[in-house]
């Protein structure tokens, strides 16, 4: 415990060495003695909060030049904005609710996390075993699921990994959704590929959903129990819904096997074909010609 103090103690003594070593003063702006010259004659105006904020914002600037980053950051935004291609609501003149170039990339941050739930589930396959008989103590899915999480080196902090990014893509592919719409960008001529991006968002979730079934644990064993209520109660069909989803109109053994099917064989490759259909349909409908043309 003492160590842990003087290494945090030695930490701040060279920050603070460091801070007081770099540029005492600009050269260029407002530099540090006027700010607080303008702090001290203003000094009745001015609460204590405002005070503290402009001799600390002052006190930084002159050593971390925090202006000078700022517009070199805000340049570049504006050059970068200036070349990138039009989006559908300029393009069209639409009128949109909100216009922020970061909700932008929320597809492609849909497909980052994709590239990354595929390389550690693949990992995490290596050591799983789709076992779900209910008369085992554990079943071979949970005893699998332990030697993952206690025993492999890294297992814990690959299957987080894999579990965390999960509710990521999800809740991403959810506010690329909410993006498109309230922009407008799903009307003509992209109403394939809204179409595209909507059967996305649902073989997304129930993938997410297939997935967490696989440890059968008493969680998965109860998402489980509701899935199958749900799927008897489908009018007409439920019976059939519940055969082709859980392997039976009951909770078996059968049903770690069908959702760890359906986990690893079949809904990637549905999901990999339409982001691929999704991203050609994106190129083939994004503005070659930049703003400033």
């Amino acid at each position: 415990m003492i160590q842990f103090w003087f290494l945090w103690i030695f930490i701040a003594i060279v920050i603070v060495i460091v801070a007081f070593t770099l540029r005492q003063e600009r050269t260029d702006g407002v530099p540090r003695k006027d700010i607080l010259r303008a702090v001290e004659s203003n000094a009745g105006s001015m609460g204590l909060a405002e005070k503290l904020f402009l001799w600390a914002f002052s006190w930084l600037d002159t050593r971390f030049r925090i202006q000078d980053y700022w517009g070199m950051s805000r340049d570049a935004y504006h050059s970068m904005h200036r070349q990138m291609p039009l989006t559908h609501a300029e393009k069209y003149k639409l009128r949109i609710i909100w216009y922020w170039y970061p909700l932008y990339c929320l597809g492609g941050i849909s497909f980052l996390a994709f590239i990354i739930l595929v390389i550690s589930g693949t990992i995490l396959g290596f050591y799983y075993v789709p076992g779900g008989d209910l008369d085992a103590d554990p079943t071979p899915a949970y005893a699998s699921m332990e030697f993952i999480m206690l025993e492999l080196p890294f297992g814990y902090i690959i299957r987080s990994i894999h579990h965390w990014t999960t509710h990521f893509m999800v809740a991403a592919v959810f506010l690329h959704m909410c993006r498109v719409y309230f922009t407008g960008a799903y009307r003509n001529p992209r109403e394939l590929n809204w179409l595209i991006g909507v059967a996305l968002m649902f073989f997304t979730i129930f993938m997410g959903f297939s997935g967490y079934v696989l440890p059968w644990d008493s969680l998965a064993f109860g998402a489980a129990t509701i899935g199958i209520s749900m799927a008897n109660s489908t009018p007409l069909i439920g019976d059939w819904m519940s055969i082709i989803l859980f392997a039976d109109t009951e909770l078996s053994g059968q049903t770690v096997v069908r959702m760890y099917f359906y986990h690893v064989f079949l809904l990637p490759v549905i999901v990999t074909a339409l982001i691929l259909a999704h991203l050609f349909i994106c190129l083939l409908y994004t503005s070659p010609s930049p703003r400033d043309s």
